[in-house]
């Protein structure tokens, strides 16, 4: 590694120890900022070097003294094929590794080059790695680098751009609940300079009821009901979250970079709608239907019921409900009834969000006597009719969403917005593993830890059609827990800490296949 670069890379891990200090973590539990960043220039230096074949004893020396690893060529050979790299699943570690960076920048006033200081970093290693070996660059691989490095720098400009747009909302919206209420004779007026409000009104101060004829308080008829669902409403149970608290759900699910980066520019373009509607500012038509394409155990319906929150929060939908459908909640097998049907569904979902998976059995069987176009023409017509309150995510895996959308003219143009959700890494499926064992009450035992991320390198490596990703998780740890009982059985009295532990004689063995 040049001297250049490794200075810059000892300033970046400088501003990782920074980070981790403020608290500005990745969403990765247990790692800090200089071990995240370690595990994505990994994957950085490998797509780099398999980009162009097999990776060279040159490239391998380079990636371990930059890295502080003894890695062989078999070991970074496995890992290229169980980690699968992309240029997108990149991507989103880069992004992924940045949001820190970005968020102690914008403490600042002016933002701070932390962020940008990290992007010079990735262009300027991944320069110096490609000219280790022969000196000269490879062209396809410069095209990809410098890719990278613009998604980089146009997700930093965007982020930074939403910011602002959010702060002077804030700002103003701080301005209005703070301005002080009418008195007349004082020359803050809501009415203007003439201190005089509209004919037939009475100046009011906040908290003051409107007065009746008599000088005493409106008796509203509606007042008392509308206290008790006050009351009813601001039970703990059934509270609803904020906004802030739903983007919280949001940020806090284990990997899905590509996805949260999606929905966030979403969430802020609605938001920014909203902001140019409340000021009487034109707006033209938009459409909020999507579709999610990935396979089993990637989050989309915890994604979607989360979104649905959002939606409620931002003022999208009244309710903010999820109703969850599949081919069998919509599809009738008798002439007349799948309209019927599929139109209760909506009728359930309206003012929410009707989240169909599986959708593509809807237009898989297309034979005399099946009824899923049926239901595919109602939904449709309802999404027309229903627009401003009634949002529909139709789910599946990629290659027959892909199918089911083209199935039907008017499928692809009303559901534009599409969603991929990658398969999670294997460090990541380890994170899911932990998540439950927390929330269960669990503890697990670092060799045992090391058991479960080896077994799931290999089951992704393997590319099975029966891979279920999160799901694949959950049996995991219940196949687990089911040995550990075993195990404390011939124990006469264990203890707490026996009770509570998974060691690795209750993961190694496990077989999902």
């Amino acid at each position: 590694m040049q001297d250049g670069v490794a200075k810059q890379l000892s300033q970046v891990y400088d501003n990782c120890a920074k980070c981790d200090e403020k608290g500005f973590h990745v969403g990765v539990q247990g790692k800090s900022m200089q071990d995240y960043l370690r595990f994505t220039l990994l994957k950085f230096y490998v797509y780099l070097s398999s980009s162009n074949g097999n990776i060279t004893m040159q490239e391998i020396a380079y990636l371990n003294d930059a890295l502080g690893y003894s890695m062989s060529a078999d070991q970074i050979d496995r890992f290229n094929v169980s980690s699968k790299i992309t240029k997108y699943s990149l991507k989103d570690s880069m992004i992924t590794m940045m949001m820190p960076f970005l968020k102690m920048d914008l403490e600042t006033t002016p933002i701070g080059p932390t962020s940008l200081a990290f992007i010079e970093f990735i262009n300027q290693a991944g320069l110096d790695f490609m000219t280790v070996e022969n000196g000269r660059t490879d062209p396809f691989i410069m095209r990809d680098l410098g890719a990278l490095v613009l998604a980089l720098r146009n997700f930093r400009m965007d982020y930074i751009s939403n910011w602002d747009a959010m702060i002077r909302e804030q700002k103003r919206r701080e301005a209005l609940t703070n301005r002080p209420p009418y008195i007349p004779g004082s020359g803050n007026s809501p009415w203007g300079s003439s201190q005089v409000p509209p004919t037939g009104l009475t100046p009011i101060t906040p908290n003051q009821p409107p007065q009746n004829q008599q000088g005493g308080s409106a008796q509203n008829p509606f007042q008392k009901q509308n206290q008790q669902n006050a009351q009813q409403q601001q039970k703990p149970e059934e509270k609803e979250l904020t906004l802030e608290e739903q983007l919280a759900k949001l940020e806090e699910l284990t990997g899905l970079e590509a996805v949260k980066q999606d929905l966030n520019s979403l969430i802020n373009l609605i938001r920014v709608r909203k902001m140019r509607e409340d000021r009487g500012m034109p707006q033209s038509a938009m459409s909020l239907h999507m579709a999610f394409l990935g396979n089993p155990g990637t989050g989309k319906t915890t994604v979607a019921r989360i979104l649905s929150g959002i939606y409620k929060c931002l003022g999208v939908l009244s309710k903010g409900h999820l109703v969850e459908v599949d081919r069998s909640g919509l599809v009738s097998g008798y002439v007349g009834q799948t309209a019927i049907k599929t139109k209760e569904v909506i009728d359930s979902a309206l003012g929410g969000v009707l989240f169909i998976d599986e959708a593509y059995a809807l237009t898989a069987n297309t034979g005399k006597g099946d009824f899923g176009q049926e239901a595919v023409n109602t939904l449709l017509k309802a999404m027309e009719d229903n627009r401003d309150d009634f949002i529909v995510i139709v789910a599946g895996y990629s290659d027959l969403m892909e199918e089911f959308l083209d199935s039907n003219p008017g499928l692809r143009s009303r559901f534009n917005k599409i969603i991929t959700f990658e398969d999670y890494m294997p460090d990541e499926l380890l994170d899911i593993f932990k998540s439950i064992c927390t929330k269960s009450g669990m503890t697990i035992t670092k060799e045992a830890e090391d058991a479960v991320l080896e077994y799931f390198v290999i089951r992704c490596g393997q590319n099975l059609k029966t891979f279920a990703n999160a799901r694949d998780i959950r049996n995991f740890y219940e196949r687990a827990i089911t040995n550990q009982a075993n195990r404390l059985a011939a124990i006469e009295s264990p203890t707490n800490g026996q009770l509570t532990t998974l060691t690795i004689d209750d993961v190694k063995g496990i077989d999902l296949n």
